[in-house]
């Protein structure tokens, strides 16, 4: 943390550097727009709320609303357009994560007297999302991408038609093909791109992923007073569930998922007879033994003959020197889709580690294997697209620190301008479309804006420890909307300080937002 530490106080230290007063306001806004807003906002349940709203024409750059639009709130979620911009910026919309496998040793009749090296590239998906048109698959609500299936919503879902071991599987035929049908050394993850890193909130990143580091858990229920049915994925000899949970006719208890033992889990609870399936996750606190496990396996499968056990921590000290690979020693490799598939997954199910993984990315492309310098490769960019340090604070790359800062002018005036970029259109085009995909499928649904509005959406939620009443720290919404008179426009509305008793009550200021981008969208 005492990079991280560095970085924020460079970023506060250097505060002013491109601070500026907004322009101003090309006119009033359209009296339905200036009425959605004052309805919504004279709510009782905003009594307490700042607001902060930036709405600028795309081809013009005249402001055309702006209420407190640089007013420095918590933003949640939408922080992750800094941190994919900063990957798209670093890297390029066609990059590809390529993992390959060299052999460590000589292969003479099939036999590889030798180490057979995995070498991880930060592939989030690594074959998982892959659809066979080439694209990434995600999942829109009211099913929850599986990464939230321990966040307390509802509707935690499986990627559709998704595979963990399809990346594993084809890299162990390919061994099998190269020749090899023996493995008499060890079988190695190597995973030095870049550090481990388990300093932000949502858990490890790391540079090998399997299932994205998650074991999903499925409970589905039987007859009242039976036990339900425990499914989980991907089946390796690492892990083990073990299910207890009944099936009850009234109210269930909540199911938790525990460790019982090493490698062995045990998930607890109840579910109501016929209810749907339940999906718990739990995060795999070693990723690479645990990818280095189910490889050994599906070598197994594709008929390799392996001497080392699957079992065991990575043996990472016996790497060879990272500048002695050689393509003449690679018998395998596993290709991704391009980077704007990743930055589409992350923008369109808020995918927090997602977003993390592009600030370990920018680490490496300036030359540091510490996940947290790449905080300052970001700050570069934000700086020369305009983002003002005055107002704009970066704690991580998923706006999962509610001591991060950002306006909406910010985040507006960076959507004006990466449009200039050769890649912003793939930022543009991964957000989640109004009324129709992503986190917005089931938002301004009713309304003439569904499918003409692009959507980054934060959330930040909290709980008093007392009487465990619900705050809404932060219900944000960024992005770009297609006007009904074909104008286009980018917008920032945040949403800061507001009570909640249920989700009901959340959803409603998400829903509440909405309205008035949809209002916005006609009245232009």
């Amino acid at each position: 943390m005492a990079v991280l530490a560095a970085v924020v106080v460079l970023a506060v230290a250097c505060a002013g550097a491109h601070a500026g007063t907004l322009p101003p306001v090309t006119g009033a806004p359209p009296a339905a727009v200036s009425a959605r807003i004052g309805d919504i906002q004279s709510k009782a349940a905003y009594a307490h709320t700042s607001w902060g709203i930036h709405v600028v024409d795309l081809d013009t750059g005249a402001v055309l609303i702006d209420q407190a639009g640089d007013r420095s709130l918590v933003p949640g979620s939408i922080m992750k357009v800094y941190s994919t911009a900063t990957a798209l910026d670093l890297y390029g919309p066609d990059y590809r994560f390529r993992t390959p496998v060299y052999k460590a040793g000589p292969v003479s009749g099939g036999v590889l007297d030798g180490d057979l090296v995995l070498v991880a590239s930060g592939d989030f998906s690594f074959g998982l999302r892959e659809q066979p048109d080439g694209t990434l698959g995600f999942n829109s609500i009211p099913e929850i991408d599986h990464n939230y299936a321990d966040t307390g919503f509802a509707g935690g879902a499986l990627v559709r038609g998704s595979d963990p071991l399809a990346a594993l599987n084809g890299l162990a035929k390919a061994v099998r093909s190269s020749g090899i049908a023996e493995v008499r050394g060890d079988v190695i993850v190597d995973g030095r791109l870049f550090e481990t890193y388990d300093g932000w909130s949502e858990g490890i990143i790391s540079p090998i992923w399997l299932n994205e580091n998650v074991i999903d858990i499925v409970t589905t229920a039987g007859p009242a007073g039976q036990p339900a049915k425990i499914d989980w994925r991907p089946r390796t000899a690492a892990v083990d569930v073990v299910g207890d949970v009944l099936t009850v006719a009234g109210d269930p208890k909540p199911i938790s998922v525990e460790v019982s033992a090493p490698g062995r889990i045990r998930i607890t609870g109840e579910i109501a007879a016929g209810a749907p399936p339940t999906l718990n996750i739990w995060h795999v606190p070693d990723p690479a033994a645990f990818a280095r496990t189910a490889f050994i396996e599906a070598l197994q499968r594709a008929g390799v003959k392996i001497a080392a056990s699957p079992l065991g921590p990575n043996p990472a000290g016996n790497l060879p020197d990272a500048a002695a690979y050689s393509p003449a020693d690679k018998v395998a490799e596993h290709v991704s889709a391009p980077l704007s598939e990743f930055v589409k997954v992350i923008l369109k199910v808020s995918y927090n580690r997602g977003a993390n993984l592009m600030l370990c990315l920018a680490a490496v492309k300036a030359g540091s294997r510490d996940c947290t310098a790449g905080i300052g490769k970001e700050l570069d960019l934000l700086d020369r697209l305009g983002v003002s340090r005055q107002s704009t604070y970066v704690f991580d790359g998923a706006g999962s620190d509610d001591r991060a800062r950002t306006t909406a002018a910010d985040e507006a005036t960076l959507l004006v301008r990466i449009l200039a970029e050769p890649w912003g259109r793939f930022l543009r085009d991964g957000m989640a479309i109004l009324g129709v995909d992503g986190t917005q499928a089931a938002n301004g649904l009713g309304t003439p804006a569904v499918g003409h509005v692009r959507i980054k959406d934060g959330s930040r939620v909290s709980y008093t420890p007392g009487d465990h009443q619900g705050l809404i720290v932060a219900k944000t919404q960024v992005g770009y909307i297609e006007a009904k008179s074909g104008r286009k426009l980018a917008f920032g509305i945040f949403l800061n300080t507001a009570p909640f008793a249920s989700i009901e009550d959340f959803i409603a200021a998400d829903h509440d937002i909405a309205l008035i981008v949809a209002a916005i969208q006609q009245a232009y």
